[in-house]
């Protein structure tokens, strides 16, 4: 029962950890995409008629970008961190179990 057990813990971790990996791939492309919208913002158009410039402003888009991102990055962070320690500490666990088990065996035999 215990390794059964142990071994669905296992993949909850696992799972944590790759969904924390999967969201964290999301928010670097669209931190990415963000990057390339700032480079590109430096357009200008100019009306022949005034000759009056204009900066294009995708301003908009880009705070909707960062806004998506922002979230995305941080829950991803925590999903994969809370993943790596989980199965950590559970390695940790019955590590001190079995050390506990291997004394316990050896105080038996004296």
């Amino acid at each position: 029962m215990q390794w059964v057990a142990r071994q669905q813990f296992h993949h909850r971790s696992a799972l944590m950890q790759a969904w924390g990996a999967g969201l964290l791939l999301i928010a670097a492309g669209l931190w990415i995409w963000l990057a390339f919208l700032l480079v590109d913002q430096a357009d200008a158009y100019c009306y022949r008629v005034t000759m009056q410039c204009a900066v294009v402003s995708e301003l908009p888009k880009q705070l909707t970008v960062l806004a998506v991102s922002g979230p995305l990055s941080v829950l991803g962070s925590a999903l994969l961190v809370g993943g790596s320690v989980r199965r950590q500490t559970s390695a940790h666990v019955f590590q001190v179990i079995e050390m506990q088990k291997s004394e316990e065996r050896d105080r038996q035999k004296r």
